[in-house]
């Protein structure tokens, strides 16, 4: 296996969770799937199982209050991430964690290409409901034929969106988004989601209404929040947009509010720190906060950054937040429609080549 680095102060999990199928376990999306597997799992398997979950960015709009209070708590506690796609990083740790659980309801047949140890695993468990009670079913992972693989790809990650032919399969090599107030990914400055093509345009997939179309999907920058070492989330920044961290909800915000305590998240401003995708590249400025935000270079020096000062912020170096409540730096994973590729830069994923 390759090497990869410490994977930062997080207990390292002995069961991970797919945690968008949990939630939707009956339909109806509820946190509360999430902790009666949890329970069920420790009174059932392991008293002492240590869990780890992976959201896709969208789960948390699908959540009511309580629901989005529970996936808060779990990344405060440095117990779940949120990702653009789940799918791919639950089979990453999976890989990485040879002997942990996974908890999902999905059996990955377009991924069995890039994670060939899913052929035949009995590390999967599907949580069911019988008489009120949660369970778990072992999930068949029998090998499925590498043409099956191919087209259970191609079905999973364009067919049913629409896009069936190759000029409508042009407009993924785009970023795309949406502009009604009133929906999930309205207030979000990228649909995260596959987009969906109807009647010859793209549209929202969630409310349908025509998207509006950003930059290059190629020039997408991946930023990662870590608290301390350990990963909370990931958003993608398109060519031209911006991105601002601080206290506050809004159209191109990330509020610190999500992963952090309050006495903590006081330390960050509410305008605290602005960043742009300029054709690949991103800069940073900070805002005029009131604790600063130092950029840390690779061989670990730090210098404050210069209020109203763009500056660009290298794939080696990373942001430290009010003394590093929150650091910030840039993932190395593309972002290519249609496929995952790992990000080798960003721990817990660092790897050497070769090895």
């Amino acid at each position: 296996m390759e090497s990869m680095q410490s994977w930062g102060k997080a207990t390292p999990p002995s069961v991970i969770i797919d945690l968008s199928p949990i939630v939707l376990l009956r339909g109806d999306p509820s946190w509360g799937w999430v902790e009666a597997a949890v329970k069920a799992w420790r009174e059932q398997k392991d008293p002492n199982a240590r869990f780890y979950g992976v959201a896709d960015n969208s789960l948390y709009y699908k959540l009511d209050d309580a629901g989005k209070r529970g996936l808060s708590e779990w990344k405060r506690k440095r117990m779940a991430r949120s990702v653009s796609w789940a799918d791919p990083e639950v089979l990453e740790l999976a890989t990485h964690f040879e002997t942990a659980s996974v908890l999902t309801t999905d059996l990955y047949r377009d991924h069995r290409r890039d994670f060939p140890w899913l052929q035949g695993t009995d590390r999967i468990w599907k949580p069911v409901v019988r008489d009120g009670a949660v369970g778990f079913d072992r999930l068949d992972y029998s090998p499925i034929p590498a043409g099956e693989v191919s087209w259970r790809i191609e079905e999973a990650n364009l067919i049913p969106k629409g896009f069936k032919t190759a000029g409508a399969r042009d407009a993924l090599k785009y970023e795309w988004g949406c502009a009604t107030s009133t929906c999930p990914w309205g207030s979000k400055a990228v649909i995260e989601e596959d987009p969906a093509f109807r009647d010859g345009e793209v549209v929202c997939p969630s409310c349908s209404a025509p998207a509006r179309r950003l930059g290059f999907r190629e020039i997408t920058k991946e930023i990662v929040l870590l608290l301390g070492d350990d990963e909370v989330d990931r958003l993608p920044l398109a060519e031209c947009s911006e991105l601002t961290v601080g206290r506050g909800r809004d159209i191109g915000r990330y509020d610190v509010r999500e992963v952090l305590e309050d006495a903590v998240a006081s330390k960050v401003s509410r305008d605290h720190l602005k960043m742009i995708n300029k054709s690949g590249r991103i800069f940073v400025e900070e805002l005029g906060s009131k604790n600063g935000t130092d950029i840390v270079r690779e061989d670990g020096v730090a210098a404050p950054l210069q209020t109203g000062v763009q500056q660009a912020l290298a794939q080696n170096e990373h942001l430290a937040l009010a003394s590093g409540v929150l650091n910030i730096r840039l993932s190395g994973k593309k972002r290519p429609r249609g496929t995952y590729e790992p990000d080798l830069t960003t721990p817990p994923f660092l790897r050497i080549e070769g090895n």
